[in-house]
């Protein structure tokens, strides 16, 4: 399974919506249920989210990158070809190459992509992409 940094900033911020659905997603994954795999991009997106999004310390920011890279997932490196295919994606339904990096990478995996954002699944209506509000194992 892919998933993409709104499941994953879940894990880190508090209130949420689902991030109940969230946190089993990374139990599962720690137990050995389930295989979570993520772009590295992940990791800047959950940084950016909180230093730019939120009024949150540079020690939170800290605090939950440590969780992040401790929740051993698994990471991909994106090649040329997924950068590329992701670019062309993003022009075909008009959303980021970041959003469609994550699609691409689910793709590659024949898995699924779970994700948070609602506007990535109606605008792109992915069979493969499901939203986390949605999803249940």
């Amino acid at each position: 399974m892919i998933i993409d940094a709104s499941v994953a900033s879940k894990w880190i911020l508090e209130n949420e919506p689902d991030e109940d659905k969230a946190r089993i997603l990374l139990e599962n994954h720690q137990q050995g249920i389930n295989r979570i795999i993520v772009p590295d991009l992940l990791f800047y997106e959950i940084a950016n989210t909180i230093a730019t999004k939120t009024e949150l310390t540079e020690r939170h920011l800290e605090r939950s990158l440590h969780v992040i890279h401790q929740a051993n997932l698994i990471i991909y490196y994106p090649s040329y070809e997924d950068v590329l295919m992701a670019g062309k994606l993003a022009k075909k339904y008009k959303a980021s190459v970041y959003d469609m990096i994550y699609a691409v990478t689910a793709k590659k995996y024949k898995t699924i992509l779970v994700t948070a954002d609602e506007k990535f699944v109606k605008k792109t209506k992915f069979p493969f992409v499901k939203l986390l509000s949605d999803y249940s194992e």
